[in-house]
């Protein structure tokens, strides 16, 4: 095997085999030619992108899910469930269900998990638990006490297949070997040898051009008026001294498009997933940092998400990056650049990137080394294919041997999504929606067998619900935003109604309520 590196790390007799791959490979081909559960961790920046924004965009993640070395951690209805593969049962224990909180049952997944070496030099990546936490995991930081509606609240799987591809250049396949399991470790060997390929575009429509015809309504939860009264509502509870900022949200159903216009005439039903499909034209039409596709179960998650949640790195240092203050992108250029001009100066928006801030600041404080948490950037607009955003960066630094998932779970759920003080805030957004948020405003990413952790918040997000035959149960793009004292409720439901086009415009509909 030319170019390969056998890396061994500080969990005796387990490592990561890596080959390079060149040509480097089509992300979005290899996933529509995967069969069963996969999730793909996909960067790219629009033309004209800032400098700031490169560095979040530097790396795309594909992996299976159905290596021998496979593992699943699940929880639903208060219950956690960890399916293990036999040859990974000397690390996770045998599979088992547990009424344990969900991030202690992650933290002792975490615990167990090989401690592998990066492969890669400047990707945090080496493998690991892949997936999402769901909202409604914020019961277990003193949030509403609710759970998802039709799906888990966390599905997270521990992969041992993967590739990973560099887009300042280069491509690498992944995958695990343990000496202790021969045989495991050689049908990780076969698969190397096999995704080094590269991948035929038989039977894979160019889903850039499947546009689908006209545009159908995607309809919301509540009406426009109850909305803005909900807006309202939030403003007297700030009167009161109850909250700063309150993120409330709401959700659009999603008609479900034909086959035919989703994968296109000539996909091969037994190679189709139509959803990746509408996925990579949502992808051409608007690249963001922290895109995502999770085929896992029944569920699939297509988000175009620019905010990161946070990141770890294998050292322990921290970065969270949280985005307050939205406007849409106009085609005229000038006009363009004065909207530009007006998000940097606008007071409001300001002051809500700064809430923000000062509550991340306390929730890094709490697993931090004291004195480390510090502000990098200050709400700074940067600009991508539909909007400009007001980006805040922070730093801190972790104690040796902190448990990632104490510190996941002391910030969640993302402040950007709640509002502050973070616990009132949730309160009255939950009193307010009556509903359950389930993937969106939570996270999706990768907890690294490096010890590296990079979440990004799930925002501009569809999610489809669908059952054993593949029918469609549900879909549902939720989109929101945060409401001040200085809010106006019109211009709110306008700004709603700004943050799902870049979804529902790539699946032919508009939000309509």
């Amino acid at each position: 095997m030319d170019d390969l590196r056998d890396l061994t790390g500080p969990s005796a007799g387990v490592r990561i085999e890596v080959r390079r791959l060149d040509p480097a490979p089509d992300l979005g081909v290899l996933a529509a030619q995967a069969g069963g559960d996969l999730v793909w961790l996909d960067s790219a920046l629009p033309d004209g992108a800032p400098e700031t924004a490169r560095a979040r965009a530097r790396w795309s993640v594909l992996t299976w899910t159905d290596g021998p070395f496979r593992a699943r951690f699940r929880h639903q209805d208060r219950q956690a469930s960890v399916d293990v593969a036999a040859p990974a049962a000397g690390w996770f224990g045998p599979s088992s269900t547990d009424d344990r909180p969900a991030f202690a049952v992650l933290a002792e997944l975490l615990d167990r998990t090989p401690h592998l070496p990066e492969p890669i030099v400047g990707c945090g990546f080496a493998l690991g638990w892949v997936g999402f936490l769901g909202y409604e995991l914020g019961r277990e930081s003193d949030g509403p006490d609710r759970t998802a509606d039709g799906h888990a609240d966390a599905d997270l799987r521990f992969v041992d297949r993967a590739v990973v591809l560099d887009h300042t250049g280069g491509a690498w396949a992944l995958t695990l070997v343990a000496d202790t399991e021969p045989a495991a470790s050689a049908r990780n060997r076969v698969w190397l040898e096999t995704v080094t390929g590269v991948p035929s575009q038989t039977a894979v429509a160019d889903a850039a051009t499947c546009l689908p015809a006209g545009v159908s309504s995607a309809v919301g939860r509540v009406s426009r008026a109850d909305h803005e009264r909900a807006v309202d509502a939030c403003r007297a509870e700030i009167r009161e001294g109850n909250a700063f900022q309150v993120c409330l949200t709401t959700s659009f159903s999603v008609p479900d498009g034909d086959r035919e216009a989703r994968g296109g005439p000539d996909a091969d039903p037994h190679l189709d997933d139509p959803h990746l499909y509408e996925y990579r034209r949502m992808r051409a039409s608007d690249p963001v940092p922290f895109g995502a596709y999770l085929r896992l179960g029944t569920l699939r998650v297509a988000s175009r998400s620019p905010e990161r949640f946070l990141r770890i790195d294998a050292d322990g240092s921290v970065l969270a990056e949280p985005i307050k203050g939205t406007r849409r992108r106009l085609a005229d250029a000038a006009a363009d650049a004065a909207v530009r001009a007006e998000l940097a100066l606008s007071a409001k928006d300001r002051a809500e990137n700064v809430m923000i801030v000062d509550l991340l600041r306390n929730d890094l404080l709490r697993t931090a080394v004291p004195g480390s948490v510090h502000v990098d950037r200050l709400c700074a607009v940067e600009t991508y294919a539909s909007v400009h955003q007001m980006v805040s960066t922070i730093g801190a630094v972790l104690p040796s041997g902190t448990s990632r998932a104490d510190v996941v779970r002391a910030a969640f759920p993302p402040g950007s999504m709640t509002g502050a003080p973070k616990t009132s805030a949730m309160a009255i957004a939950d009193r307010l929606e009556g509903a359950p948020r389930g993937v969106y405003s939570g996270v999706i990413g990768y907890f690294s067998a490096s010890g590296a952790v990079d979440l990004s918040v799930v925002i501009r997000t569809l999610v489809t619900v669908v059952d054993a035959s593949g029918r469609v149960r549900s879909r549902t793009l939720g989109a929101g935003g945060a409401v001040t004292w200085s809010s106006v409720a019109a211009d709110e439901a306008d700004e709603v109604v700004t943050k799902t086009r870049s979804v529902l415009g790539a699946v032919g509909a508009a939000a309509r309520w």
